[in-house]
């Protein structure tokens, strides 16, 4: 029996065996650990103490007969088969085809557009448009056949590349995760034989360059993981920036890549804190492990996520009407925008168009209809759309500084000629209805008590002859080459305050009913608020036909980071405004509560029986088995825990073996948790194939489980065939469901045995409208 003694720094080192001569994958990427050594070792054992593992450690023998790289290739072809067969069957637009390859097509034709996703997953799909030959003159409307000049099979094989990648990442990822060959094989079959994610892989869309930077920053993350025996050498480096390498470009492709970021900060963070509690490392090391990281996972990441916005501002450099919510500076840059030659100076008698700066609420608006409470008035909306009714006539009534209150403002006077400038008393009157815009303390807005109404009374109204029309321009933080007290079109940002009042004209963030207001943006009036954004208006259109045009850009300035900054808040904003009609049923929406027990599968086409039907259905023994494990692994922690308190867990590990079955189990649980749970949080719209990435963590967590709780409890005759068998069956449940896979082109009704649960939209969708 052995002596004990004080316990050791924990030293991570491989503990695989190799035959002599013959390099593996784990000794071109790992030290060789010295005779008795464990990665984690015993507490209290002495360095001469050998160890003797029991016959249920899960063993790292090598497979007989094949090496590493051709186990890598075999895989790696059986994925490229299961994606590209008869990938171009269908040659008409197909589901979000429509969306992702015209967003592709305006990096060809460098039209500026607006999208709730980050740029780079688009970026691929237009760069693979451009290696097919495409001149990005096709529109993608769904549906429609692609024409003989679109390459569409070349499209749909690059972006396949991204779903056959899987398959080689996850084998790494268990190889580095200590798994042996055979069953990180079985990981990498099973992720090639899932339904969901190789039909998701066959088209032009945005899921495989996400699945595939998923799995990239995970197997990056189990390299390094696996390099931490050597700290800061060159290795150790490479597999530290290269996770920070993919966690940018995961992060690119769609916000969901946050969750990526959170498992590898999860990780980071507990790794920092163990180094801390290890009283013998010293303080100038356990900084260099923070720098290093720092640089690596928070840097790097930004700069990458940063990088493709700016290639995103450099190639799209024509204008379309969704840049309307960029800064000026940067609109008058794109080509053939309409907004950059106006008259410079604002003249009484000019007619501007008003742009909000509270994203979403768009332009100052009136029509003739009223509103059915308050004072009953004409309506003042904010309307998001060019239209007639959004034109002002502006005129100049006192000049700045020679009125102090209400009383001092002579309403016979006459308009004042020439340019308004800061300060100055004006009257705004709605050029299609001939009515002021006019606000009183009576009456509270419509939809927000806490603020006073602003409607519109005739120019021939009794109303009309109240200084309540009047409104004091401000100008707010102009361009630097428009500091010259005026007002000018595009750079001058102005708050309207009223006369009477003192209230700030702002758009309150609130939408009108749908009966009366057509859901229009709300337009009130607020008196001693803070002024901010939502108070702050541009005159973005400018006409006076007695004034010649000049070229605004020369005075407009721009800047990337602040381009960048509005970019981003309006595809938050936009991503937000994605909720779900609760008033009706949407057949392609579905919950998160639906998606690991795969209750509704998706239709992505039409369905009629003449159609290529395809069925958004995945492995039904993946599905439900990875969300079983999942779901159950928490309840096994907690036993342990208890077990473990009552001094009842036995003698089954030694060596750190717990911990290590621990770290990788936490590592692919947490990553099918973060990527699930957050959902439940998200008040926008959620379709199954956001599900995906969490289902990637899942079926590597489902293999895990099954090998190590095979390798516990199972001989080596059964453990070959629980392998075996499951790999025979997964695969023979795919080959199931692959009518749906690779397209379906007779009546549904003469294919059998589709319907594996009622709510299946098989052969009928009871939801469909």
């Amino acid at each position: 029996m052995s002596s004990y003694g004080p316990a050791a720094p924990v030293i991570f080192y491989d503990q695989s065996s190799s035959d002599k001569g013959h390099k593996t994958f784990d000794d071109l990427h790992l030290p060789q650990k010295p005779v008795g050594f464990s990665a984690y070792p015993l507490a209290d054992r002495l360095d001469d103490d050998t160890i003797d593992y029991p016959s249920t450690r899960p063993q790292r023998a090598r497979s007989r007969g094949i090496s590493e790289r051709t186990m890598v290739i075999v895989l790696t072809l059986i994925a490229a088969f299961t994606k590209l067969y008869r990938i171009g069957r269908r040659d008409n637009v197909s589901w979000d085809e429509a969306h992702f390859g015209k967003f592709g097509a305006y990096y060809l034709n460098r039209t500026f557009y607006h999208d709730v996703h980050p740029p780079l997953a688009k970026m691929l799909v237009g760069f693979s448009e451009l290696l097919a030959g495409h001149n990005g003159t096709f529109d993608f409307k769904g549906g429609h056949t692609y024409p003989a000049y679109v390459n569409y099979r070349f499209m749909r094989v690059f972006n396949a590349l991204f779903g056959i990648a899987l398959t080689p990442m996850a084998y790494i990822t268990f190889r580095q995760l200590r798994l042996p060959m055979r069953f990180a094989a079985m990981a990498a079959l099973f992720v090639t034989f899932d339904n969901a994610i190789c039909v998701m892989s066959r088209f032009i869309l945005l899921d495989a360059p996400l699945l595939g930077f998923t799995a990239l920053a995970l197997t990056m993350l189990a390299c390094f993981y696996r390099q931490r025996s050597q700290p800061f050498s060159p290795l150790w480096w490479r597999y530290l920036l290269l996770t920070g390498v993919a966690l940018g470009l995961v992060l690119s492709s769609k916000w969901i890549g946050l969750f990526a970021v959170a498992l590898v900060g999860l990780y980071t963070i507990a790794e920092l804190y163990e180094m801390f509690c290890n009283m013998h490392m010293p303080v100038n090391t356990y900084v260099r492990h923070w720098t290093a990281r720092i640089l690596a996972l928070i840097v790097i990441p930004l700069f990458v996520y940063m990088l493709t916005f700016m290639m995103h501002f450099s190639v799209l450099n024509r204008y379309h009407g969704s840049a309307n919510f960029m800064p000026m500076g940067f609109q008058v840059r794109l080509r053939g925008n309409p907004l950059g030659r106006q008259p410079y100076d604002i003249h009484t008698g000019s007619y501007v168009r008003l742009h909000s700066h509270d994203s979403g609420t768009g332009y100052l608006h009136s029509h003739e209809h009223k509103y059915p409470v308050g004072s009953q008035r004409q309506q003042i909306t904010g309307y998001g759309y060019a239209d007639p009714n959004n034109f002002w006539a502006i005129d100049r009534r006192m000049v700045a500084g020679s009125f102090n209150t209400a009383e001092d403002i002579d309403m016979a006077a006459a308009p004042i000629e020439g340019a308004i400038q800061d300060g100055d008393l004006v009257s705004m009157r709605h050029n299609s209805t001939s009515a002021y815009l006019y606000s009183e303390s009576r009456f509270t807005a419509p939809m927000s008590s806490k603020y006073h109404e602003v409607s519109a009374v005739s120019v021939n109204s009794t109303e009309a002859k109240h200084p309540n029309i009047m409104w004091v321009v401000e100008v707010v933080n102009p361009e630097k080459r428009m500091k010259d007290g005026r007002i000018h079109p595009l750079g001058t940002p102005i708050r309207l305050r009223n006369a009477v009042s003192g209230c700030l004209l702002l758009s309150t963030g609130e939408r009108l009913d749908k009966d009366w207001g057509w859901g229009q943006s709300e337009i009130a009036c607020e008196k001693g608020g803070k002024p901010d954004e939502e108070h702050l208006w541009t005159i973005e259109r400018h006409v006076n036909k007695n004034m010649k045009s000049t070229n605004l850009g020369q005075h407009m300035s721009s800047s990337f980071l602040r381009d960048f900054a509005v970019l981003n808040r309006q595809m938050w904003l936009t991503n937000n405004a994605l909720i779900p009609d609760h008033d009706k049923h949407n057949v392609l929406e579905s919950d998160p509560l639906t998606w690991p027990f795969m209750v509704y599968p998706m239709r992505m086409v039409g369905w009629d029986d003449r159609s290529i039907k395809y069925l958004e259905v995945g492995n039904p023994l993946l599905w439900w088995g990875s969300a079983v494990v999942c779901l159950v692994f928490p309840l096994q922690v907690l036993y342990w825990l208890a077990c473990w308190k009552r001094g009842t867990l036995g003698n089954r590990w030694r060596g750190g073996e717990l911990r290590e079955y621990l770290e990788g189990a936490l590592m692919l649980w947490g990553g099918w948790a973060l990527h699930y749970l957050p959902f439940f949080l998200m008040g926008r719209v959620t379709y199954l194939h956001h599900y995906l990435p969490a289902l990637y963590f899942g079926i590597l967590f489902l293999v895990y489980q099954i090998y190590f709780v095979s390798s516990w409890y199972l001989n080596e005759r059964s453990i070959r065939k629980v392998l075996y068998g499951s790999i025979t069956l997964v695969a023979f449940v795919f080959w199931w469901f692959s009518p749906l896979t690779y397209g379906w082109d007779k009546p549904i009704k003469q294919l059998k045995g589709m319907q594996w649960a009622s709510s299946w939209p098989v052969y009928e969708d009871r939801f469909e409208l």
